[in-house]
């Protein structure tokens, strides 16, 4: 039974202790990428804990191509959010002054207050000329570029590149993993650059003759086996009897946190929490926003085209400001209603505009909220330790 479903056999802990033993350990591209979203204390901890198995580890090609290709966008990324988070701490600190407006707070807080915010304020701005700096010199990528070195498959060819693609036109439409899901969003053969990644690392167990650990932050079900309760189950099934077929080897998948935490305790090294914790919030608020987005997705409200929803607010102030809407709105109503009943409806009417116009803002604020998550995935433990000092400071004063 297990060798002919080998796909839909969840492996033991004997099993997978075997794989660690014996196997390879490969990374996608986005474990790499969210080093950049970490806090150094986390980043150091799995780069730490990746030079441990440097007799294992390899990167396939399409991974280092994807993220030597999006390295400098996520830099990029990382800085605005500090600034725009600076920004807010600044706006924030100005409505807190409130030693001479109501309400009222004693010169003594309103001053710890101040120290408060410089301290955070002067943190953020290290972090940006960091993350300003990185565009010039990155550790990162110096410490990436010497744990792999040797250790980046080979390149695709182009023969083997337009074999994929048109392989792939096939699997996605009969929704064969991997990479399906990229069809829907991505364009060219840019939507195949998942198939390209397993096609090579399907290469190198066959090549080495070695089981295989992929560990990717990828969440779509084009990767993952997810039973109705939402509960993961591992990689795939096609995938796990795929390579089996093609290489005669065993694959599993973890995500970063779950390679952090087997990974420290196959070393049997002590677990490090903190670092963990922090990537699941960075992932538990990812996946509220993208839960977010997604129910504004299904309601065919799509955010690729912003335009049409800012001219619809316009649309909205314009009716509300024109004098002529009352007469536009008595022409407009189709039964005879008391001076009561109309003056009540038109008052309904208006607040419905109003609540329209509010919908579509907070829908538009959506696209901007990635960018403050990652300001707290940076700043979580940082802010928090503040958090407490802040707290410390209200009940010594009551």
């Amino acid at each position: 039974m297990k060798t002919i479903f080998p796909g839909y056999y969840k492996k033991n802990e004997i099993e997978i202790k075997q794989i660690w033993d014996s196997g390879l350990i490969l990374f996608d591209a986005n474990v790499l990428l969210n080093l950049y979203r970490y806090s150094n204390t986390t980043r150091e901890t799995i780069i730490d804990l990746i030079g441990k198995f440097s007799d294992k580890i390899y990167l396939p090609h399409q991974a280092a191509l994807e993220y030597n290709r999006n390295r400098y966008e996520v830099i990029a990324e990382q800085e605005k959010a500090y600034k725009e988070f600076l920004n807010k701490i600044s706006q924030i600190q100005q409505d807190l002054q409130s030693t001479n407006k109501h309400p009222f707070l004693s010169t003594s807080i309103d001053q710890r207050l101040n120290e408060l915010f410089q301290n955070v304020s002067k943190e953020v701005e290290e972090n940006i000329k960091r993350y300003c700096d990185f565009l010039k010199e990155d550790p990162i990528y110096d410490k990436l570029a010497e744990l792999f070195e040797n250790k980046i498959t080979s390149e695709s060819s182009n023969e083997e590149l337009e074999d994929i693609y048109k392989e792939g036109e096939r699997r996605y439409v009969a929704k064969i993993p991997p990479g399906f899901e990229d069809g829907k969003t991505k364009e060219g053969n840019r939507k195949f650059g998942d198939l390209v990644l397993w096609k090579q690392i399907i290469k190198l167990g066959k090549d080495f003759q070695k089981d295989i650990i992929l560990i990717t932050d990828e969440r779509k079900i084009d990767w993952w086996w997810k039973i109705k309760d939402g509960r993961n189950m591992g990689p795939r099934q096609e995938l796990v009897e795929e390579i089996y077929r093609e290489a005669n080897v065993k694959f599993h998948m973890y995500s970063s946190e779950r390679f952090l935490s087997y990974g420290q305790t196959y070393l049997k090294e002590q677990i490090d929490k903190k670092a963990l914790d922090e990537i699941q919030a960075m992932k538990s608020a990812d996946l509220e926003i993208l839960n977010e987005l997604e129910s504004i997705y299904r309601s065919r409200r799509n955010f690729k085209d912003i335009n049409p929803m800012y001219e619809r607010i316009e649309e909205i102030d314009s009716i509300i400001d024109n004098k002529n809407t009352l007469d536009l709105y008595s022409k407009n109503l189709n039964k005879k209603e008391s001076l009561e009943e109309f003056i009540a409806s038109y008052h309904d009417y208006l607040d419905s505009l109003v609540r329209e116009k509010n919908a579509i803002k907070e829908r538009i604020d959506l696209s901007n909220k990635y960018q403050y998550l990652n300001v707290n995935r940076h700043l979580n433990n940082e802010i928090e330790r503040k958090g407490d000092d802040l707290i410390s400071i209200l009940r010594n004063d009551l």
